[in-house]
């Protein structure tokens, strides 16, 4: 998937488009998480998936060629520097917000796993002198049956 500009006008008003819905995509994303409510992205996550991969390849061909961009306007190059400051600020929000649910989320798990290997302690000899041995923590795909 790529822009298909037929100059640079074109091109940047594509780019432009392509930034502001991009962060309104992950300015969603950040309050949703920031709300405690991933579930709510998730309708909307291949839109935001194939956005980021879009804007990802178009920035790289744009720094491969800068002259996709030549003869802009001072006023179109201004809209688009506003579009890209404000984008990369919201990228760095969201980049925080995934990263305290990626760690709560692994937090959670890693408690869980926990919990489950304690549970399944073993003890490993009779008499005085009994212990128990306690294993890693195990899958939490208990009941699943390949």
């Amino acid at each position: 998937m790529t822009l298909s500009a037929n100059n640079p006008s074109d091109r940047a008003r594509q780019i432009l488009s392509l930034t502001e819905r991009l962060g309104e995509r992950l300015a969603f994303e950040t309050k949703a998480l920031e709300a405690h409510r991933p579930q709510d992205i998730h309708a909307g996550i291949e839109e935001t998936r194939q956005l980021s991969n879009l804007y990802r390849m178009e920035t790289a061909r744009l720094k491969a060629d800068p002259t996709l961009l030549s003869g802009l306007s001072d006023t179109t190059k201004s809209q688009l520097r506003t579009a890209t400051e404000s984008f990369m600020e919201i990228a760095k929000r969201h980049a925080v917000a995934v990263e305290a649910a990626r760690a709560v989320t692994e937090g959670i798990l890693q408690a869980i796993a926990t919990d489950v290997s304690e549970r399944k302690a073993q003890g490993a000899s009779y008499g005085p002198g009994a212990r128990q041995i306690y294993r890693e923590p195990t899958s939490l795909n208990l009941s699943h049956k390949a």
